[in-house]
């Protein structure tokens, strides 16, 4: 049975969180998006927050032990495996950050580059941090100093490379693009630029939303035994073979901006519009588990969804966390 086991609110929006040694570490931006309408003035100049919290008793409920501030919203939190922590932002300058669990900083860099990080994933075996970024290249860094290691241009400089896994076993990195183009890099000949490509619509022959300049953003990505699940911004779940022999695809009626594994038959899918759902992927039932809706904006999409010991943690971006085992 599927539980949710803390609901949190905070004061400003929310893209990321993640767990380590009782401590919560919830990222987002000073943007209060249940009370002021989205404007590119905020885009651009929001900052970042990093609130740390305290677990208290049975870990249901927490204090606030500090708020720390970035020069952009913060998208993404890694714990890496020495008790640090990575954060990646959205803006150019402080790009990536390594602070201690207490929050306080050891190393930044910027990423004019990259121009903003949206998703990370940590590659244990080789100390390294894989990116997908803002400006549409795959980057990879050295977990312990940022240094630079390696970087493909996947999609176009225009068009955000978004959604992102890592298959450790066979070591090939996943990435989905705002134009719905699924990039397969094998980790081993990342530094011979060799790609595969899979542009998702071809699934979307004759559709006339293709007319209007938008593609099936692939927002959702994951790795599911011998199988990838992909979610488009037009509501498919669409589901292949490692080989991408098309098995099944699934329609929710609504944009669907983050999946995650929560068990190996369990997908836990996010929507634009504030929804979370559990699919099943041998019956292929759909459940709402909880449902947040927009308070002022358009939409509260769950952009984040962050694996840990115990359950997957989600993040509305009006401003809630909560945890689903």
């Amino acid at each position: 049975m599927i539980k949710i086991q803390y609901k949190l609110r905070f004061p400003s929006s929310v893209y990321a969180a993640a767990e380590s040694a009782g401590n919560l570490y919830v990222g987002g931006s000073n943007w209060n998006r249940r009370a002021v309408r989205y404007s590119k003035n905020i885009a651009r100049k929001a900052k970042g927050v990093l609130y740390i919290l305290k677990k208290k008793g049975t870990g249901k409920t927490f204090t606030t032990n500090r708020k720390v501030l970035f020069p952009s919203m913060i998208y993404t939190i890694l714990v890496l495996p020495n008790g640090t922590l990575f954060v990646g932002c959205k803006g150019e300058k402080d790009t990536m950050t390594i602070i201690d669990k207490q929050g306080n900083l050891l190393i930044s860099r910027d990423d004019k580059d990259g121009k903003g990080v949206y998703n990370a994933i940590l590659n244990r075996k080789k100390s390294e941090i894989i990116l997908t970024t803002r400006s549409g290249k795959l980057e990879i860094i050295d977990s312990r100093t940022l240094r630079l290691k390696s970087k493909i241009q996947l999609s176009s400089q225009k068009v955000r490379l978004w959604s992102l896994k890592f298959d450790a076993k066979n070591e090939v990195i996943y990435a989905g693009d705002y134009d719905g183009i699924l990039y397969i890099v094998e980790r081993k000949k990342f530094f011979r630029k060799k790609v595969r490509l899979l542009d998702i619509k071809k699934f979307y022959t004759g559709d006339k939303r293709l007319k209007g300049g938008f593609g099936p953003s692939l927002w959702g990505l994951e790795i599911m035994g011998n199988n990838i699940v992909i979610g488009t911004r037009w509501g498919d779940l669409i589901i292949f073979d490692k080989n991408f022999k098309l098995i099944t695809s699934f329609n929710i009626g609504e944009d669907i901006s983050c999946i995650e594994r929560l068990s190996k038959e369990i997908l836990l899918v996010g929507t634009r519009f504030g929804k979370l759902f559990s699919f099943d992927l041998d019956s292929h039932q759909l459940k709402k588990i909880i449902e947040i809706k927009p308070a002022l904006q358009k939409e509260n999409a769950i952009w984040g969804m962050i694996s840990s010991a115990s359950g997957v943690l989600v993040c509305f971006a009006d401003g809630y966390v909560c945890k689903i085992s």
